[in-house]
């Protein structure tokens, strides 16, 4: 009996993604597919409508802004990490968790801040060219992956539910498949074939105002990755400084324990005690509380709940 081919809206996606998030999940999503297809054009479409749609419900949570939401930078991958509820499009996630950049420092940073922070609820949507090229621990985190089969028209993947079986996408049975249709030469295969198939979506290009933003961005955030990568990314504004942001972040109470300290600095290139005494030394400057511990929200939690504050 031939399975059913189920049809997805970009709507009924969003759908499904914003349930995901309004039950406290993070959303680690990876969009695949050939150059030109539109993995960036898809990925926009759901950021934008995912931002609507929380709009619509009254909420201030996963905003959409053209220059914030869309991360080409390791730096700004790992920033990202620290934010709570919000939209990142990793346009070319290539150059951060490639896997032959397995033993790369940074690239360690981010898959650990990835599992540490998955509590802050983001939805976050990777661009790659292939899945498989992905980091072993990368795949694990994903809860969707959506396949640009061809323009306008791409095929919707989930990890099967495993107790004793490690690879979630059963790589190994897919792949059986799809040299498969390479030997027959099958022009259009039958992807519902595929055990991780949940079903088919098809999506427009962008509005040509939209695809004008787009590009303007991604010819400017460009330019940050090849400095980055030349060791020419040192920031000296002032708003910039680490140390600053951080402290905002404290007294906003969004800082949960020491651990996000040392993320910080990682996240920064800073040595963990050269944030620590310069976040003290602006405190105290300010004349306000200057131990760093009385700030977290873990502890203030404990002091509520045994009747302290």
């Amino acid at each position: 009996m031939a399975k059913i081919v189920v049809r997805w809206s970009i709507e009924q996606a969003v759908n499904m993604i914003v349930r995901i998030l309004q039950n406290k999940f993070d959303n680690f999503i990876v969009i695949e597919g050939n150059r030109g297809l539109g993995k960036s054009t898809l990925a926009i479409h759901i950021a934008r409508r995912v931002a609507r749609k929380f709009k619509d419900l009254g909420t201030d949570d996963y905003k959409w802004h053209w220059k914030n939401s869309l991360i080409y930078t390791k730096k700004e991958t790992k920033q990202f990490w620290h934010k709570w509820r919000c939209i990142g499009i990793a346009d070319e996630m290539i150059n951060v968790t490639f896997n032959r950049d397995f033993y790369n420092e940074e690239q360690k940073d981010i898959i650990k801040m990835i599992n540490m922070n998955r509590d802050h609820c983001n939805m976050f949507i990777a661009c790659v060219p292939q899945f498989q090229t992905l980091d072993a621990q990368i795949k694990n985190l994903c809860k969707i992956r959506i396949t640009v089969v061809r323009r306008g028209l791409a095929v919707i993947q989930t990890p099967n539910r495993t107790i004793y079986i490690k690879d979630k996408w059963d790589t190994q049975t897919n792949e059986k498949l799809e040299r498969g249709w390479l030997q027959k030469g099958i022009k259009n295969p039958h992807y519902a074939s595929l055990t991780t198939f949940r079903g088919l979506l098809k999506f427009p290009a962008l509005h040509p105002s939209a695809e004008k933003k787009y590009q303007d961005i991604k010819d400017m955030k460009r330019n940050l990755v090849a400095k980055e990568e030349m060791g020419l990314d040192e920031e000296t504004k002032e708003e910039n400084d680490p140390a600053k942001k951080f402290i905002k972040l404290l007294t906003e109470g969004r800082i949960r324990n020491g651990v996000y300290v040392d993320g910080w600095a990682n996240a920064n290139d800073i040595k963990v005690e050269a944030l620590r005494s310069k976040v003290v030394k602006i405190l105290k400057a300010k004349g306000i509380d200057h131990k760093v511990a009385n700030y977290y929200w873990d502890n203030k939690a404990k002091e509520k709940q045994s009747g302290t504050i």
